[in-house]
C-alpha cells in the first residue's frame, strides 16, 4: 500500500474524535481521542460498552433522527452540535460532529464516518455570553436614556448598528430611522449647535477620544430638547472605529438653571461663600439643583452628577432614607423652624461620607403648601470619625476593666469555698478507716480541686496583671536551676506521654537574666507543659538559650504536629485553644496569654514560630542581668533575629539576621 495513500495515523492522532460505524449506528472503529473522550482506556473497551448501551446518546429526544435525517438526505452532515452522554460516566457535554456516508460503485451505503469535537467549554461561555446580553438588553431598555452604537465604515459613512427603545419617549422620535442617515440626526440639531457638535464629532473621531457635549434638539412637534450626550470608542487602533454611547434628555435641568441664574444669584454667592456645598430643591416640580462645591464634595465634576432628588437619594446609605424623610417632613408640616439632617453619602470613588444638611423652606403657596427650599451640605466625615473613635476606645477600655474585674472577684469568691473543699478531701484521704473505694473517690475530688483550684489562680493573675495590681520583685535569676525544677515537676507527666526532655546548655555556662523568679517559672512551666500535651507519643522537648545583644532568648521547642500559620495569631487569646478540643487535650486556654501577659510586664515578650507537621518553637525573651535595670530595651518581635527550628539532637541551628546569637 503507497503510504501516501495511508490515513490511519491520521485517524490515530486525530486531536479530536474519529469514528466509522454502520448505517443502524453500531460502533466499528473510533480512534483514541473519541474513546478518552467517553471516558474508556481502549477502543475495544469503548466498542464493547457501545453495543451494550441501550439508552440514547444524544440528551434531546429526537435528536438522533434528526441527525440521521441530515445524513440520508444530504449525504452529509456538518457542525452538528448536540448535548449527549458520555457513555463511560453518564456525565452530559456538549459535542460538535460532522459525518458523511461512504458508498460502494452502486451507491449502496457501507458506513457512516465522522468526528466528534467536544466543545463544552465553548458552549458555555457561549451561553454565560447570550445571558450577559440578555441582562444588558433588559438594563439599556428600562434605563430613561438613549444608549446607542455606532460603527465607521471604509469609507468613512458612520452606521447606527444598536438604538434601545428609549429615543421615541425621551425626543419624540426613533433614532432607528437615522441608522443608516446620519444627516437626518444631524437635521434634529439646533442650527446655532450644528457646528460646535460637528466639530466635537470631528476631533473625537481623529483622536478616538471620548466624547461630551450638551445641545439643543429639534424635534418634529417644534419642541426645544436639550439633550447630553457621552461616547467612547472601543475598538482596537488598528480596526475601524466603533463608538458606543448614551444621550440624556436634559431640558429640565437647563430650565431649572436659567430660573437660577435669573432669581438666584445673591444668595448662591452668600452661601456659596461658606465653603459647603449648595442646594436649591423646587419642591412642586420636584427639581434638586445641586453647585458644582456639592458635586465635588463627593467627587464629581459639575457635568457628570445628574440633578435631581431621587440621584442624591440614591447616594445616600439606605439606613438613613426614613430619617431624612422624617426629618424632611416635620420641617415642610411647619413643626421645625430649619430642616436639620445627619447622613452618609456614597462619593463617585465608592467612599462614604457623612454629610450634614442644612435648609429652610423659602417659598409657600397661599394655602402654606411649600414651594423651595434651599440648603447647604457640610462634610462632617473626620469628625464624626474622630467620635466614634473616641466611643469605641472608651467602650473597649471599660469593657475590659469590667472584664477584669469581674475575673479577679470570682476568682477571689471561688477560692474560699475551694480551700474548704481540698482541706476536708484531705482529711478525708488521711483516715485510715476509709475504704479504698471511697478513698478514690476522695482523691478524684482532690485532683478536681487542684485542677480548678489552678484554674482560678491562672485567672486571678491574668485579671491581675491586666489591672496593674500583680506586683514583681524583678532581680537577678539563674535560669538554668530554674529550668531543672520545671523539668523535674513536668518529668512525671513527660513520661506519661513517653516525650523526651532535654536541656541543650553549654558546660559550666551560667544564664542570669532580669526577672521575677516565680513568675518566669510559670511561665516556663505553661510553656513546657503545652510542649508536652500537645506532642506525639514518644516525642522530645528541648529548652535551650540563646544570646541577642544585652538580651537573653530562653527558647522551648517541640517535635510535635505544629500549629497551622492561620492560628499563630490567636495563640495568645484568652480562652483561645487552637485544635486542643480536637485531640481531647484538657485546658481552658489562659496559660500563653497569662505568660505573654507577665513576660511584657517583665520587660520582655514571648514569640511563637512553627510549621505545620515540624513542631513548635516558643520564645521567651527578657533582660540580661547585665543590663542597667529592669526596663532595658529590645528589639520588637519584627525586627527580632529569626531561628529555624532544628530536629531533635541537633544544636546547629539556623538563623537569619543581622547577627548569629551566641549559644549559652
Amino acid at each position: 500500500m503507497d503510504p501516501g495513500n495511508n490515513f490511519s495515523t491520521l485517524f490515530e492522532f486525530l486531536p479530536i474524535g474519529a469514528y466509522r460505524s454502520r448505517a443502524d449506528g453500531q460502533l466499528l472503529r473510533a480512534n483514541p481521542a473519541l474513546v478518552r473522550m467517553e471516558g474508556f482506556e481502549s477502543e475495544a473497551q469503548y466498542l464493547s460498552a457501545s453495543r451494550a448501551f441501550c439508552g440514547d446518546w444524544y440528551v434531546k429526544p429526537g435528536r438522533r433522527a434528526e441527525f440521521l435525517g441530515l445524513l440520508a438526505r444530504d449525504g452529509r452532515v456538518v457542525a452538528f452540535e448536540s448535548l449527549v452522554r458520555r457513555r463511560g460516566s453518564d456525565v452530559p457535554y456538549w459535542v460538535r460532529e460532522h459525518a458523511h456516508q461512504v458508498r460502494d460503485a452502486n451507491g449502496q451505503t457501507l458506513y457512516h464516518e465522522g468526528t466528534v469535537e467536544d466543545i463544552t467549554a465553548e458552549m458555555t461561555n457561549r451561553q454565560e455570553l447570550q445571558i450577559s446580553r440578555d441582562r444588558f438588553e433588559q438594563m439599556v431598555q428600562i434605563v430613561p436614556a438613549i444608549f446607542y452604537r455606532m460603527e465607521y465604515q471604509a469609507d468613512g459613512s458612520r452606521e447606527v448598528t444598536f438604538v434601545n427603545d428609549q429615543s421615541m419617549p425621551i425626543l419624540g422620535v426613533d433614532m432607528r430611522a437615522y441608522a443608516h442617515d446620519l444627516n437626518g440626526w444631524i437635521a434634529l440639531i439646533h442650527p446655532d449647535d450644528r457646528a460646535r457638535v460637528k466639530q466635537a464629532w470631528s476631533s473625537a473621531k481623529q483622536t478616538r477620544g471620548s466624547l461630551r457635549y450638551q445641545c439643543r434638539l429639534c424635534p418634529p412637534d417644534g419642541s426645544i430638547k436639550w439633550v447630553q450626550l457621552h461616547s467612547v470608542s472601543v475598538s482596537a487602533p488598528d480596526q475601524p472605529e466603533v463608538r458606543v454611547g448614551m444621550i440624556i434628555d436634559i431640558t429640565r435641568q437647563h430650565q431649572v438653571e436659567d430660573e437660577l441664574r435669573e432669581n438666584s444669584e445673591l444668595w448662591k454667592r452668600a452661601l456659596q461663600a461658606s465653603g459647603d456645598g449648595v442646594w436649591d430643591w423646587r419642591i412642586d416640580h420636584d427639581q434638586l439643583w445641586l453647585s458644582p462645591e456639592c458635586k465635588a464634595m463627593y467627587g464629581y465634576e459639575p457635568h457628570e452628577l445628574l440633578d435631581g432628588s431621587a440621584a442624591l437619594n440614591a447616594m445616600s446609605h439606605p439606613d438613613d432614607l426614613e430619617r431624612i424623610a422624617a426629618d424632611r417632613s416635620a420641617h415642610l408640616e411647619g413643626l421645625t423652624p430649619t430642616y436639620i439632617n445627619e447622613r452618609r453619602v456614597r462619593c463617585k470613588d465608592g467612599r462614604w461620607k457623612t454629610v450634614l444638611s442644612r435648609g429652610v423652606v423659602i417659598q409657600r403657596d397661599t394655602e402654606g403648601r411649600p414651594l423651595r427650599m434651599i440648603g447647604t451640605h457640610t462634610d462632617v466625615s473626620e469628625a464624626r470619625q474622630a467620635d466614634r473613635l473616641r466611643q469605641e476606645r472608651d467602650r473597649a477600655a471599660a469593657a475590659d476593666l469590667a472584664k477584669s474585674q469581674f475575673l479577679s472577684r470570682v476568682s477571689h469568691e471561688l477560692r474560699t469555698p475551694l480551700n474548704a473543699i481540698l482541706g476536708f478531701s484531705q482529711l478525708l484521704d488521711m483516715d485510715a478507716n476509709l475504704a479504698d473505694r471511697h478513698r478514690g473517690w476522695v482523691r478524684h475530688v482532690l485532683q478536681s480541686g487542684d485542677h480548678l483550684l489552678a484554674l482560678v489562680e491562672d485567672v486571678l493573675d491574668l485579671s491581675s496583671v491586666q489591672t496593674g495590681q500583680l506586683s514583681f520583685r524583678i532581680e537577678p535569676v539563674d535560669l538554668w536551676p530554674l529550668v531543672d525544677e520545671v523539668c523535674a515537676m513536668l518529668a512525671a507527666s513527660a513520661k506519661a506521654m513517653g516525650v523526651t526532655l532535654g536541656i541543650q546548655r553549654e558546660a559550666s555556662s551560667s544564664v542570669v537574666l532580669l526577672a521575677d523568679r516565680k513568675r518566669l517559672k510559670q511561665v516556663l512551666i505553661n510553656l513546657v507543659s503545652n510542649a508536652i500535651k500537645f506532642n506525639h507519643q514518644n516525642g522530645w522537648v528541648r529548652i535551650d538559650a540563646l544570646r541577642h545583644g544585652q538580651a537573653v532568648e530562653v527558647n522551648v521547642t517541640d517535635g510535635g504536629p505544629g500549629i497551622a500559620s492561620d492560628q499563630l495569631d490567636r495563640l495568645f487569646h484568652p480562652f483561645e485553644r487552637a485544635n486542643a478540643q480536637q485531640r481531647g487535650i484538657t485546658g481552658i486556654g489562659l496559660g500563653l496569654a497569662l505568660s505573654r501577659q507577665l513576660a511584657e510586664s517583665m520587660g520582655g515578650g514571648i514569640g511563637v514560630t512553627s510549621v505545620a507537621g515540624q513542631g513548635a518553637r516558643f520564645s521567651v525573651r527578657l533582660p540580661g542581668a547585665t543590663l542597667a535595670g529592669p526596663g532595658a530595651e529590645w528589639a520588637p518581635e519584627s525586627t527580632r533575629d529569626a531561628t529555624v527550628l532544628a530536629p531533635s539532637g541537633d544544636t546547629n541551628r539556623g538563623t537569619a539576621g543581622s547577627a548569629t546569637p551566641a549559644r549559652i
